[in-house]
């Protein structure tokens, strides 16, 4: 009797633990699987080349960029866009008024504006041959208004003239640049 019981209680030990382990293993397969994380973006291109027309059908503006993302809220991001804006009534060539470059673009779903950042340089090539060129960290373009800002610090080089603002508002369809804030100008080597 004395031998029965010692190979009965090991037994018996062995098949409880192995019942056990048999339950853990149902339990850890009925786990269910962790979440796959969703994308946070559904489309990608490289090699971006968009035109945008007014409604008299002529070339608004263009962007260019080494590629875009779309993401799932539909906003879009582009890296190291060039954005060319037209106003062909004062340029008979059909020249871009405006080449604007940065490295990175985004602009909000649905939305009309553009927000450039990262060395964001602007220039303008005048009928005399006169450059104009603006750098700043950050540029809000209205692509509605066509009216480009920044509360960034500015420079502005034009010929022999440099000057630095605190910001700027450039408005296209006006002609018009307006530097603000603590404008302070030097003259430059051309």
């Amino acid at each position: 009797m004395a031998v029965l019981k010692r190979t009965l209680i090991p037994l018996a030990a062995a098949i409880v633990v192995a019942l056990a382990a048999i339950g853990g293993l149902e339990t850890m397969q009925d786990a269910p699987a962790p979440p796959v994380a969703e994308l946070s973006w559904n489309a990608f291109a490289e090699g971006v080349d968009l035109k945008f027309h007014d409604a008299g059908g002529a070339v608004a503006y263009a962007l260019q960029a080494v590629n875009q993302t779309r993401f799932n809220d539909d906003s879009i991001e582009w890296s190291r866009p060039t954005l060319l804006l037209y106003a062909n009534e004062r340029h008979e060539n059909g020249g871009a008024d405006w080449h604007v470059e940065a490295e990175q673009g985004v602009i909000a779903p649905g939305g009309d504006r553009l927000q450039l950042s990262g060395n964001v340089v602007l220039n303008q090539q005048g009928g005399d041959g006169d450059a104009l060129t603006l750098t700043t960290t950050l540029l809000d373009v209205d692509l509605d208004s066509e009216i480009l800002s920044t509360d960034e610090p500015v420079q502005m080089i034009a010929g022999g003239l440099r000057q630095d603002a605190a910001g700027l508002v450039l408005d296209l369809p006006e002609d018009s640049l307006l530097m603000l804030g603590g404008v302070r100008g030097s003259h430059v080597q051309p």
